[in-house]
């Protein structure tokens, strides 16, 4: 045999070697990329690296133990956060075209949101009232403080209440701060959810009075 057949027969024998020693399995993830730390009720975007054997098509399925997955584009995906806080988990499922399907996940910390509910300094005339008013949710707390002259008060009350409040009759407040001598604070968690009236009272004073009020609300 010469030395040029034996040369392309020794070149046919390793390819044969290398092509049936060629790795195969599911695909691999190499990394799932976004936000680790997102806060209650945002949103934000992930992306999974993944690829396959013999560079092969492969699928994605995303899904979420909590929140809500608003879109999907292939390796892309955009995740709303919920409303409370703790660990959620991301995950990506890849699957290639024999079936063969590698999972991966991601832990997102959701955290707190605190909003300012009302930050105001003013007055209250005799025999009359302020409100203000906003969406509460349950597991929400609402803390803050309050400071006024001798004779006013804080109520936070729901809708129902708030009616009996009017007409005085016996009402439930959820806050409940009464003729406050310079300051007091509060703190609360909501256990109902609905629309709270934040109302300075000076109904039964007949002089004007001043008042400063802070409101936080925070996500559960």
């Amino acid at each position: 045999m010469s030395s040029v057949l034996r040369f392309f027969t020794g070149l046919v024998f390793a390819f044969s070697l290398f092509t049936g020693c060629q790795q195969t399995g599911p695909p691999v993830i190499d990394d799932i990329g976004g936000d680790s730390l997102v806060p209650a009720n945002d949103s934000a975007d992930y992306v999974c690296y993944a690829w396959d054997w013999g560079l092969r098509p492969i699928e994605y399925d995303w899904s979420c133990d909590r929140g809500v997955l608003g879109w999907d584009s292939a390796n892309w995906v955009r995740w709303h956060a919920p409303e409370s806080s703790g660990p959620a988990v991301i995950r990506a499922s890849v699957i290639d075209e024999d079936g063969l399907v590698t999972t991966d996940s991601q832990v997102v910390e959701v955290t707190e949101v605190k909003t300012v509910v009302i930050q105001y300094w003013g007055a209250v005339k005799a025999l009359e009232f302020r409100e203000w008013r906003d969406s509460l949710r349950i597991g929400y707390e609402i803390e803050g403080t309050f400071s006024a002259d001798t004779g006013v008060s804080f109520l936070v009350l729901d809708d129902s209440n708030y009616q009996r409040w009017l007409v005085r009759q016996t009402y439930q407040a959820l806050v409940s701060l009464q003729n406050v001598v310079r300051a007091d604070s509060f703190d609360t968690v909501v256990g109902r959810v609905g629309w709270y009236n934040l109302v300075i009272d000076n109904r039964s004073e007949k002089r004007d009075r001043t008042f400063g009020l802070f409101v936080l609300k925070t996500t559960p």
